[in-house]
């Protein structure tokens, strides 16, 4: 052979043995000797017995031979071991006379079984082929981060730089050519973010410990790429595509959004907490009430964050929740950002995995105003229902005290007709005389149902009222009275109260009028009026010296017409009097008693549920002039 062809035939990465006839070899090249185990001298070493397997090598080889060197075909190989293995190798005959009869170059491709494991050539090329069948990008760098092997998919991905992925190409190379070809969106060649994306790629080729990065490569094309240092030192580098995953994610992202921007809109307070009570989630709703943020809330212990704890306990109370039940709802009262009550309704429900429980999502709507509103609906049955009983009494009693004067009306008018036909007339100024009383007591009874009908069902519009303008304008209303019994009214300083101005001073007017009408006989009358402070309580007092209640009719003196006194002549009436006081306190949501364990005389309290302001008033007394 020519020098040249000597040169090429003895640096062939492949292995090449020239044979005779009978396989017997000839000459072989360096990589043959690796792979058939043959010492390598220097020099062409012949053996004794024939390389291939088999008597006929002659007939094989020539019909091998005639079908082209583009065929590879597959042959039995005898190491020098004495043990057989598998390749396929193309025949060339080999030009010129021979002695000994034809010659033969075998070519060997690739190692199909056994052979040495020094020669990485015939192995190489299988490997090649099978990793450019993956769609992840491979590569295998040496130490100084030069290229050694690539698979098609990773040269593929450089799309425009490809041509600078070759063998021996060195990281650094690669990545500056993929740059110039605008692989890395937004990064300009020769800019400062081209230099840090460099030094950026080289560390993480060489940080073979971590997880390995993500960044976009190609126009919405994201990799993630890893490196790993094998046994020879070599930085094995693999490069997934993993542009659908981040569209994924991106679409889940913006889900997410979507979920907290729904969230974040709700007019509820929305929480999830874990199973150890740390919270994992809370809308701006719910840190803003507890005077936080969402970002700082997170992973805080949910009984020092929480309002009112004791009154949620049940509600983080893990062991509470079961599968069957997972579903537990509460009202807690707190006090509200102004100082004011605040309800609040939670709905929690539990989530389960393996263990049990592993999250509670639990939601809070502030239900104040239903509250408020339940109150008042509750509030206008309980009247109404006290309307309907009032009513109810009210016709029982009318019915019967208007007929007891028509009763009188007709018998006397029946009297007076028969004494005038029998003409007898002696007695007709004394029937007269019970018709008009009796006349005159209808009358009264029904000015007093006028009163009541107009007073006790008036709609009450609670305004700030001044207690001791209500009591002079009572005893101004009571001033002949007062002038006829001689009687002396003493006022204490009294408080300003929420309530109505005319219905006040109705019920003064009345508990004053009873205290100077039911006098001890021959004796003027004292009342004396003053106030109570109890909390947020105002009792009213009204008490006097004269005759007195006995405890036994302390229910019967508030039913409308019931009278203790049925002598007109000395304790005139119709019984009206207390039955519209107690209307009129009870419009104001309070209570009127008698105190049974004063004497003598009668004591009445008013208690008006409401805060005391005191108007501090020197104390003033009102007397009958002599």
């Amino acid at each position: 052979m020519t020098g040249f062809a000597a040169s090429l035939y003895r640096d062939l990465p492949f292995p090449v043995v020239i044979v005779d006839d009978k396989a017997h070899v000839v000459s072989h090249n360096a990589a043959a000797a690796r792979t058939f185990g043959w010492k390598q001298d220097g020099g062409d070493a012949v053996t004794v017995l024939p390389v291939l397997d088999g008597a006929e090598a002659a007939d094989i080889l020539s019909r091998r031979a005639a079908t082209g060197r583009e065929n590879a075909h597959p042959f039995v190989f005898r190491h020098d071991n004495g043990s057989h293995f598998e390749a396929t190798a193309h025949v060339i005959p080999v030009e010129g006379d021979h002695p000994g009869g034809p010659h033969y170059a075998l070519l060997l491709r690739s190692l199909l079984s056994g052979g040495s494991h020094g020669e990485d050539i015939l192995l190489g090329q299988r490997i090649a082929a099978a990793l450019d069948t993956m769609t992840e990008g491979f590569a295998i760098f040496d130490r100084e981060d030069r290229l050694v092997m690539f698979n098609r998919s990773y040269k593929d991905r450089c799309g425009e730089a490809r041509d600078a992925v070759r063998v021996g190409a060195t990281l650094e190379a690669i990545t500056r050519a993929c740059i110039s070809a605008g692989r890395f969106p937004g990064i300009g060649e020769g800019t400062p973010e081209a230099e840090a994306l460099v030094r950026a790629r080289l560390e993480s080729h060489r940080n073979t410990d971590g997880d390995g990065t993500v960044f976009e490569f190609g126009k919405g094309r994201w990799i993630r790429g890893e490196s790993r240092v094998a046994e020879t030192g070599d930085i094995v580098a693999t490069r997934v595509d993993i542009s659908e995953l981040k569209r994924t994610e991106a679409a889940l992202e913006e889900k997410r959004r979507e979920y907290l921007s729904l969230l974040q809109i709700l007019p509820d307070m929305i929480l999830r907490f874990d199973r150890h009570l740390a919270i994992r989630f809370a809308n701006d709703k719910y840190a803003n009430f507890v005077g936080s943020t969402t970002d700082e809330l997170i992973g805080k212990y949910l009984p020092d964050i929480a309002c009112a704890p004791e009154q949620t306990a049940s509600l983080t109370d893990i062991a509470n929740y079961t599968r069957e039940a997972p579903v537990r709802t509460q009202e807690i009262c707190i006090d509200g950002p102004d100082g004011e009550e605040m309800w609040m309704l939670w709905t929690a429900v539990a989530i389960f995995d393996g263990k049990g429980v592993s999250e509670v999502v639990s939601v809070g709507r502030d239900v104040t105003e239903a509250k408020r509103q339940q109150r008042q609906v509750e509030a206008q049955t309980n009247e109404l229902r006290r309307k309907n009983e009032a009513l109810d009494q009210f016709t029982a009693t009318v019915s019967h005290d208007l007929k007891a004067p028509l009763r009188h009306l007709s018998m006397f008018a029946e009297m007076i007709s028969e004494d005038v036909h029998r003409g007898a007339f002696d007695e007709l100024p004394h029937y007269a005389d019970h018709v008009r009383k009796s006349a005159a007591r209808m009358r009264r009874i029904i000015d007093s149902l006028l009163e009541f009908s107009q007073i006790a069902y008036r709609i009450v519009v609670p305004k700030p009222v001044a207690l001791s303008g209500v009591m002079r304008e009572a005893l101004t209303l009571l001033e002949g009275q007062l002038q006829e019994c001689g009687g002396t009214v003493e006022v204490a300083p009294l408080p300003e109260i929420m309530g109505d101005q005319e219905l006040l001073k109705r019920l003064a007017q009345n508990l004053i009028g009873n205290a100077l009408k039911y006098c001890r006989p021959g004796e003027a009358p004292k009342v004396r009026i003053y106030c109570r402070e109890d909390g947020e309580n105002i009792r009213l007092v009204v008490e006097d010296e004269g005759i007195g209640i006995d405890p036994q009719y302390i229910e019967r003196i508030f039913e409308v017409f019931q009278r203790l006194h049925r002598d007109e002549s000395i304790y005139q009436g119709t019984g009206l009097g207390l039955a519209l006081a107690r209307r009129i306190v009870e419009s104001h949501n309070g209570a009127i008693a008698l105190d049974t364990a004063y004497g003598p005389g009668a004591r009445f309290v008013v208690t008006f549920p409401q805060p005391v302001k005191p108007k501090g008033e020197r104390s003033w007394e009102v007397r009958s002039e002599d």
